[in-house]
């Protein structure tokens, strides 16, 4: 098998020289947007880790620098890799926001957006435990580190500095400046930066997409493989994002109360609410940054593309320090969001700050 993951050419060199050294670094921490494909390149890490082909656990352990490549990675067919693929090696815990914690009186967070502090305890007992495969290694995979809590960020400090023999731990974030410093200092950081849309494109047609479709769906993902290939299979989210970007444009040439009517919107949804308006404000990030650079003159690079005429025409409709500084009110609304202040309020009060088209008052 070796790597399956395409593109993060820098990413995979760094853990291919971990995986040839006889002592990898304990704790990693993977950085990049949502989809970009951070978990299933730690999915392969942790294989990569236990897997058992060709002698690969004596030979790391041998520290043997001028080891074949090949032999450094997950070959996908041994029963460690297998499982650890599927999801189900009894040595590779992930840990989630809305998981199970072994506290007595609460085991279910079903409703949690953040990771808590039973769930990091549960996690510290899992590695201090012994391996299930004689000679293998515990791996943590903790997807969504950047929810973490103070009180959970401390009591996970022990640990990362000073794991359990063999255990490997791997943070998962979007935005690694939630993490307080002492977390960071503690790990070795991978950033994943977005992949090629070339190579989005030509893996969406490897998997029976038309040429058109996968250009279209490489165009939105905006370098994140993993939610481009969500997208093939689930079309929807490609309806939803369109409607988005309408929404964004309608909305920049609207008065107050169709603003604040969007934001209202935001009671009525429920428990999705803040799911479904992160999703919206990355389109808006998007969409706004695009119309910066047809500000600019330029539409190389932008996001979408597909709408190069409605670009360029807004392009020319606002002072370039108006849109930078509506992206940084977005950037924030996104984080307030995240720290569950009233959604409809942060909505209500980034409306006000929404460009204003050239000739037009707010």
């Amino acid at each position: 098998m070796v790597w399956s993951i395409l593109g993060h050419a820098p990413v995979l060199a760094a853990l291919d020289h971990a995986l040839a050294s006889a002592c990898p670094s304990h704790a990693w921490l993977f950085s990049g947007p949502e989809g970009v494909g951070k978990r299933a390149t730690a999915l392969e890490f942790a294989a990569a880790l236990n897997c058992t082909a060709q002698g690969t656990q004596e030979a790391r352990r041998s520290g043997d620098g001028g080891l074949p490549s090949n032999i450094l990675k997950p070959c996908g067919e041994c029963r460690p890799c297998r499982a650890t693929l599927a999801g189900q090696h009894p040595d590779v815990e992930i840990v989630e926001p809305g998981g199970l914690c072994d506290e007595p009186d609460h085991r279910d967070h079903s409703e949690s957006r953040d990771l808590r502090i039973c769930q990091i305890r549960r996690l510290t007992r899992v590695l201090y435990r012994a391996p299930y495969y004689e000679g293998g290694r515990h791996v943590a995979i903790v997807d969504g580190a950047d929810t973490l809590h103070v009180e959970a960020a401390n009591a996970f400090l022990k640990t990362l500095e000073e794991p359990p023999a063999e255990s490997v731990i791997v943070l998962l974030v979007e935005r690694e400046e939630r993490l307080p410093d002492t977390v960071l200092s503690r790990c070795q950081r991978l950033p994943f930066r977005p992949v090629d849309r070339d190579v989005i494109a030509s893996a969406l047609q490897d998997r029976g997409a038309e040429a058109v479709q996968a250009e279209a769906i490489a165009g939105a993902a905006a370098g994140r493989l993993g939610w481009a290939l969500r997208a093939l299979e689930d079309p929807s989210m490609m309806t939803e994002r369109s409607e988005m970007l309408d929404q964004a444009l309608r909305l920049a040439h609207s008065g107050r109360f169709d603003r604040f009517a969007w934001a209202k919107q935001a009671e009525a949804r429920g428990a999705d609410a803040r799911e479904r308006y992160q999703r919206e404000l990355q389109v808006w990030e998007d969409w706004w940054r695009d119309v910066l650079l047809a500000s600019s003159g330029t539409l190389e690079g932008a996001i979408n593309s597909d709408r190069a005429a409605s670009l360029a025409e807004e392009g020319r409709l606002y002072a370039k320090a108006d849109v930078v500084r509506f992206l940084r009110r977005l950037m924030e609304t996104r984080e307030y969001l995240y720290a569950n202040v009233d959604a409809q309020l942060a909505l209500e009060n980034l409306t006000l700050d929404l460009p204003s088209p050239a000739g037009r008052s707010r």
